[in-house]
């Protein structure tokens, strides 16, 4: 589990001060990643022990300038703001199963004290809680028997499990959230230096961990939702002879640099010339149609030619060239079946997002072009629960 962490910032010639619910000395993630961040932005720190709930009481009295979290919390959004995120947890809510089909109504919840999921369950009024005080205690309690439910990061989960030689696999499991860990900077910090937020978001890429990939069973889920509509789509004639129409326009290194860099261009300037002209082909115009009837699922809808050029696509894309992008080059190079990119966090619309590419081929077989989807990962995992007690 992430550490909880929190800061006072007293004067620019001051360290920052540091606190964490756990032990100082227990190697983490998170901890690391927020040193790697101050010490590039060049602000020294320090560290030491400060419960949660007090930080939080601290903040209200205007005695600390922050403090480490999962997510901005309604009760707290009146006394700053959260950074972008730097860490994610995987929620997933872990049933007995003795319990898969009681009564919700008379389900018994466990939860680490002080923990992310004690706020949450408090926030939505559950009240049939046992409180413990470590992970490994919470999974234990489950495995007897004592509670019916709970609500764990996916790796938390199946690591206490794994060192409590306990078969993770025996309990139902099903999606509930991914969950952003920030840096919540009080009204006080925000006021007294404006930029910090800004230059920590900044910094935030420097010091980012290993890529957050979906698991396999997450994947599969995905697949099986979109896959029989995707293979009825690239069996349209409309999509393949956008791609072979593309395939007959052979640009070299030079040319496809030189349109890229236009596209670019004008997207950033929101001229958008080379996107608007494509997005109104009929291929482009399909795509769009067909996007719509995931409702939000599908964020957006890629074709491409054997180059990596666009052929057709939802909405206009950031660059026209993708075959310098790794779900492109991945795919054609290695003749995968598939493949999913790591997850994404879109700060613009604060959703998750990962792409999930392709191959497109013609009727001898032949690999002619990639389609790559835009997929929202908590609307596709949450339509197959769609009640998050459950």
């Amino acid at each position: 589990m992430p550490t909880t962490l929190f800061f006072a910032l007293l004067t620019l010639t001051e360290p920052l001060k540091f606190g964490t619910n756990v032990s100082l000395t227990t190697p983490d993630n998170a901890v690391e990643q927020v040193e790697c961040i101050l010490h590039n932005m060049n602000m020294p720190f320090e560290l030491q022990s400060l419960p949660w709930l007090r930080a939080r009481r601290e903040v209200k009295l205007g005695r600390l300038d922050g403090y480490f979290t999962t997510h901005l919390t309604s009760e707290m959004s009146h006394y700053g703001k959260l950074s972008s995120p730097i860490y994610l947890e995987n929620w997933y809510w872990f049933t007995h199963p003795e319990s898969v089909n009681k009564d919700p109504r008379k389900l018994r919840y466990g939860v680490v004290h002080g923990s992310y999921q004690a706020n949450w369950f408090k926030t939505q009024n559950i009240t049939s809680l046992l409180e413990v005080n470590s992970l490994e205690e919470i999974v234990n309690v489950l495995h007897h028997h004592r509670v019916d439910k709970v609500l764990l990061d996916l790796d938390d989960f199946n690591n206490a499990a794994d060192n409590l030689g306990i078969d993770a696999s025996v309990y139902q499991r099903s999606f509930y959230r991914y969950v952003p860990l920030g840096v919540f900077a009080a009204n006080k910090l925000i006021d007294t230096h404006p930029s910090f937020l800004e230059k920590f978001d900044e910094t935030i890429p420097q010091c980012a961990p290993a890529p957050f990939y979906l698991s396999q069973a997450e994947q599969v889920q995905i697949l099986n939702k979109l896959s029989d509509s995707i293979n009825t789509l690239l069996l349209e004639p409309i999509i393949s002879d956008a791609v072979e129409q593309s395939n007959h326009i052979n640009l070299s290194n030079q040319e496809l640099e030189k349109t890229d860099d236009l596209w670019v261009k004008e997207v950033k300037t929101h001229q958008h010339g080379l996107a608007k002209k494509m997005l109104v082909t009929d291929a482009s115009l399909f795509l769009q149609q067909w996007q719509m009837q995931f409702n939000g699922i599908v964020t957006e809808t890629i074709v491409t030619d054997k180059q990596g050029k666009n052929a057709a696509m939802s909405k206009a894309t950031s660059d026209y060239w993708q075959g310098d992008e790794k779900e492109f080059s991945l795919l054609y190079q290695q003749d995968l079946d598939y493949r999913f990119d790591s997850v994404e966090y879109d700060a613009s619309t604060h959703h998750f997002q990962v792409h999930l590419s392709l191959p497109i081929k013609n009727t001898k077989g032949e690999h002619i072009g990639v389609i790559i989807l835009g997929v929202d990962v908590e609307k596709a995992l949450h339509s197959f629960n769609n009640n998050v007690l459950n």
